[in-house]
C-alpha cells in the first residue's frame, strides 16, 4: 500500500514539479521543501544545506535509502519540491511519520 508521502511525491514528478539530484536542487531559484536522504554523501549533504540556507525552506532528512524507494528512482537521494501546496501536504504527513526528521541545521 503506498504512503500518503510517496503518492505527493507522484504528484509532484508527473507536474513537473520536482527537481532530482544535488546538482539540479542547487540550480533551483525557489523551491518549497527539500528531501534529503540519510545516505547522502558529505559533500553532497553540504550542497543541499547550502542550497537550504539559500532557498529559505524546511529540509526532511530521510533515513537511508527510503527517498529512492518512495520515488521509485533508486539511485535519487536528493529533490526539491517546486509547489508550494505539495510540499505543505508532504510535511504535514511528515510529521507524524518516524522515517523523516525535520532538518533544523548542524550535523545531520
Amino acid at each position: 500500500m503506498k504512503s500518503k508521502i510517496e503518492t505527493y511525491l507522484g504528484f509532484c514528478i508527473r507536474a513537473r514539479k520536482i527537481a532530482f539530484g544535488v546538482d539540479d536542487v542547487a540550480q533551483q531559484k525557489k523551491a518549497f521543501l527539500l528531501l534529503a536522504d540519510g545516505a547522502l554523501g558529505e559533500s553532497s549533504f553540504k550542497e543541499m544545506k547550502k542550497a537550504w540556507e539559500r532557498l529559505r525552506c524546511p529540509m526532511l532528512v530521510v533515513e537511508n535509502d527510503v527517498l529512492g524507494a518512495l520515488l521509485h528512482k533508486v539511485g535519487v537521494k536528493a529533490v526539491a519540491i517546486k509547489d508550494k501546496n505539495l510540499a505543505l501536504a508532504i510535511l504535514s504527513v511528515a510529521e507524524s511519520e518516524p522515517q523523516f526528521k525535520l532538518y533544523s541545521g548542524g550535523t545531520n
